[in-house]
């Protein structure tokens, strides 16, 4: 009796064991062949992605953007599935891109009840075009032209941002996370003091020309 349970025991494990295999197996198996993000002559950011295989599980496509590759990404975009035969390409314009900022982009397939994350993170920036105000692009931030004073910051680093003339005031003073930050610029040119870590200081004259 007790070897007949214990029969029955070992095939009741290795079944669940099957069953718990077929539901971990991937419904939205898919091929990636493609993915890649270029700034276009329009000042926006051209993302392109091919896949040699479809699974026909898939839905749509989602889009995520953010400030660092290994950082916070957020939903930017869901794309519709073309359920076309053999290869397929997509492409999206990310018309709300700033120039002057490094975008982070993830893309992943959804289906009904799953979602499937490409493992690949691709960067792309559209050119300030010269107008830098004479800073380090490559600084861990930097005050962007435009109506505001936005600050962009890179990396994750503690940040101070203060207006030294015509009067002194902290704008901002912490530990900021990577992504654009704004404040209001009064009514005139005012002089920013920007540092940042590793004794980074940079002195900016905005509105930036």
């Amino acid at each position: 009796m007790n070897r007949i349970l214990m029969l029955f025991l070992w095939a009741a494990c290795l079944l669940a064991g099957t069953m718990s295999f077929a539901e971990e197996m991937p419904e939205l198996a898919t091929q990636l062949s493609l993915f890649s993000a270029n700034a276009t002559e329009n000042r926006t950011l051209r993302l392109n992605w091919s896949l040699d295989q479809q699974s026909p599980a898939i839905v749509k496509f989602r889009i995520y953007r953010g400030y660092e590759e290994l950082g916070n990404f957020s939903v930017l975009e869901e794309i519709p599935f073309r359920p076309d035969s053999g290869a397929a390409d997509y492409l999206f314009a990310d018309t709300l891109a700033v120039p002057g900022v490094s975008y982070f982009y993830k893309l992943s397939s959804v289906g009904q009840s799953k979602e499937s994350v490409f493992p690949v993170v691709i960067s792309a920036a559209i050119p300030l075009a010269g107008r830098d105000g004479g800073q380090n692009t490559s600084a861990p931030a930097m005050i962007l032209p435009g109506e505001k004073i936005t600050l962009y910051v890179r990396h994750t680093a503690p940040i101070k941002l203060e207006q030294t003339s015509p009067q002194s005031k902290v704008l901002i003073e912490k530990q900021l996370p990577a992504g654009l930050y704004e404040f209001e610029g009064g009514n005139g040119p005012v002089t920013l003091k920007l540092s940042g870590p590793d004794n980074f200081e940079k002195t900016v004259n905005w509105p930036i020309p």
